[in-house]
């Protein structure tokens, strides 16, 4: 084996095991410790974070922050690395963002002139345009960790001039829409799901994960499944809203806010929207269903039907002559 691409399986390697020893990374790639030493050094050399420790259960680790081993991209590969990080350009907030930066500027700089020039021209000839919000969201990436990881995390939450308040959640994900972060969580003071927007998050640590544990089991839930759990029978509110044909399009526009509500169809095209909401939730989907205006006429709970009523006639009064 010649030694670039011993040099590249080595580096595989050791980020596969993170602890070994000379001799049986030797007998693994059949060369003398002597020569494994030189390769140990030269990858240190190359950016892989390796240290040595001696004595009983001694022996070589990888740092957390890990080196890759290089990969080859083809063109259009590398094209749509780009084009991946420039349809994200209007976020204000972004995980790994100083990270992707910094891969991005590292590939760049060793592409080709002429596919320089095509990416740069790419930039300008196609774009995905969303809301550009103010709104800092900081703790994306510590969120994301967290739901993989699945601990716990302390979260500081609330609108500043409304008050802030503690709590602990288990992050089940993250989501954006519409400019906005979002992460679906279980809230171990509500003992249910909640739904959180990130930039009203002031503070975020990870929790003590045995202080914290979950009255449910969170194991087997993520972004394509948590929308049943978030409300719990006991807790939530029956809701029927009759949808016009132009209203079922509109909350398909807008359903990232219950993925869970179903809407069954009649043959002339119009549907009833059922789902479930707390009561405390009730001026939010008031000021919801107001924005459908005709298309959309709630008919259960009686106090949401009369909330979104009492909007209707205040606007009525405005445009009184």
């Amino acid at each position: 084996m010649g030694k670039s691409r011993r040099l590249i399986e080595l580096m595989m390697a050791v980020n596969r095991k993170r602890k070994f020893t000379v001799k049986e990374l030797a007998e693994e790639f059949g060369v003398s410790t002597r020569t494994m030493l030189r390769d140990l050094q030269e990858l240190s050399g190359m950016g892989v974070p390796l240290y040595s420790q001696v004595g009983a259960g001694g022996g070589y680790h990888v740092l957390t922050e890990r080196s890759l081993p290089p990969i080859s991209f083809t063109e259009n590969e590398a094209f749509s690395m780009f084009f991946a990080s420039h349809a994200l350009r209007h976020f204000s907030s972004l995980p790994f963002e100083a990270s992707a930066k910094s891969a991005l500027r590292k590939f760049y700089r060793y592409l080709p002139e002429d596919v320089k020039s095509q990416i740069d021209e790419m930039r300008n000839r196609i774009d995905f345009f969303t809301h550009t919000r103010p709104e800092r969201a900081d703790y994306l990436e510590l969120l994301l960790q967290a739901s993989i990881r699945r601990l716990p995390v302390t979260i500081n939450y609330g609108i500043r001039k409304n008050g802030t308040h503690e709590r602990t959640i288990q992050p089940i994900g993250i989501y954006a829409h519409e400019g906005y972060w979002f992460c679906p969580a279980y809230c171990y003071f509500r003992k249910a799901f909640r739904l959180f927007r990130v930039d009203r998050i002031g503070s975020a640590v990870l929790a003590d994960a045995e202080a914290s544990s979950p009255t449910v089991d969170v194991s087997e839930l993520d972004l394509t499944n948590w929308g049943p759990h978030f409300y719990s029978t006991r807790e939530s509110v029956d809701v029927k809203v009759k949808l016009t044909a132009k209203g079922i399009e509109l909350f398909r526009e807008k359903s990232w806010i219950f993925p869970w509500g179903e809407v069954h169809r009649s043959k002339d095209g119009t549907g009833i929207l059922e789902m479930g909401i707390f009561p405390s939730e009730i001026p939010f989907f008031a000021d919801y269903f107001f924005s459908f205006g005709a298309e959309a006429v709630v008919l259960q709970p009686e106090e949401l039907r009369e909330a979104v009523r009492t909007k209707l006639v205040r606007a009525l009064e405005e445009y009184k002559v």
